[in-house]
């Protein structure tokens, strides 16, 4: 990773000075994308699409929200048919960004099951307010349809009491991480300094803390995982996801009957805390560019890394999570039918032609295996029922 020294914004030097010159990597992390004022998501700068910092799966086109949409729908109505006949059920999307797989979801419902929207609520979780007002913007044509669209902090949800999806569609991998280096023989938190004569940030170091050290021993008795790995190199750095488990806890917490759907980058253990992997996942987006350099421009770039496999699934089973499965994004999208929509572009060439290949384009992106098709998805289930079985044809 790029560590030159980069400028910054007087909001955050300001904010470092303030707490003593150096922050760890988890608080500058979140400072550049949560701060409600000058924060890349918090304050609401943050630009989604192919005119924007990055491309998500929804912002490509819909047809990825009438992908995900069939899913969900089977889900809902194996939900109706069965054990929940009598409860309102919703579709929970947390941390929407734009707005665009809420809007692509409802479009979806009103072309294709439009009674079944009578008893279904969708509610939007979002963490950072300055991202509400685009996703009004983007729902405003539903809500004038009189169509039930809730937002809610995650603390106004009550405890067991969602009946239905809840969708994390490229929310983990933003939340704030902590950086471990290898020096010198031991492990050291990575930490963010600021010089007081330039006013520019450098990476710097702190000492790790025992809570982060008990993670890694349990990760090591629980998972196999060793930090750092025996062959690790002076300077081997890496991410560990802190808020993982603090998150999938308080989503446990509210869901009384449902299906938590996790869509996310993800790496095996194997080859996330591989020697050979000496700098982690973590890059920043701005204008559809990656940079390695994170320190660079905070609070107007994504921040952004991996998710670990086998330690997002063992958090998620601690709490009491079942796993119906995983499977690659690719594959998940042409088990619900993604080649037939492929296929059914060709109508459209002699209508519009640039639509046309506009969609064509997106779709291939979607299961392109180097990019959003290696995107994993991740299912687990809650019910109050343990033996109730739910088919999932994205697992097929």
């Amino acid at each position: 990773m790029n560590s030159l020294p980069a400028n910054n914004p007087d909001w955050l030097v300001k904010k470092i000075i303030k707490m003593g010159g150096t922050i760890s990597f988890y608080d500058f992390m979140n400072f550049a994308l949560n701060d409600p004022i000058n924060g890349y998501y918090g304050s609401g700068k943050a630009e989604l699409g192919v005119r924007g910092d990055f491309v998500t799966s929804p912002s490509l086109s819909d047809d990825f929200a009438f992908l995900v949409g069939k899913q969900i729908e089977d889900w809902l109505i194996q939900f109706k048919s069965s054990f929940l006949s009598n409860e309102t059920l919703s579709v929970t999307e947390f941390g929407a960004g734009d707005g665009s797989f809420m809007s692509g979801l409802i479009k979806y419902f009103l072309e294709n099951s439009k009674n079944f929207l009578e008893g279904i609520s969708f509610v939007i979780i979002e963490p950072n307010e300055g991202m509400v007002e685009k996703q009004k913007n983007k729902l405003e044509e539903f809500l004038n349809l009189g169509i039930d669209i809730l937002w809610k902090g995650l603390d106004e949800v009550e405890e067991n009491n969602i009946n239905g999806i809840v969708l994390a569609n490229e929310v983990l991998d933003a939340l704030p991480v902590e950086r471990i280096t290898f020096s010198k023989g031991k492990l050291i938190r990575q930490a963010v300094s600021i010089d007081k004569k330039s006013h520019k940030l450098f990476f710097d170091k702190m000492p790790i803390t025992r809570e982060l050290e008990k993670s890694f021993e349990l990760a090591k008795s629980e998972l196999g995982i060793t930090i750092p790995p025996e062959d690790a190199l002076e300077g081997w750095t890496t991410e560990w996801h802190v808020d993982n488990s603090k998150w999938l806890e308080a989503i446990y917490g509210k869901i009384n009957n449902g299906i938590l759907l996790i869509i996310d980058y993800a790496k095996e253990a194997k080859k996330y805390y591989n020697s050979k992997n000496s700098d982690g996942t973590i890059v920043s987006y701005e204008n559809q560019k990656m940079r390695n350099n994170v320190l660079d421009s905070p609070g107007n770039c994504d921040l952004t890394s991996h998710v670990c496999i086998e330690t997002l699934i063992n958090d998620a089973e601690t709490l009491g999570f079942d796993t119906v499965g995983i499977t690659k994004q690719g594959e998940a999208l042409l088990a619900l039918g993604l080649a037939e929509r492929l296929y059914g572009i060709q109508k459209e060439f002699k209508e519009n032609l640039s639509n046309a290949l506009l969609r064509r384009e997106a779709l291939l992106r979607l299961v392109d295996p180097v990019c959003l098709g290696d995107f994993k998805w991740f299912v687990f289930k809650k019910f109050n029922e343990k033996k109730i079985n739910i088919n999932s044809t994205c697992l097929r």
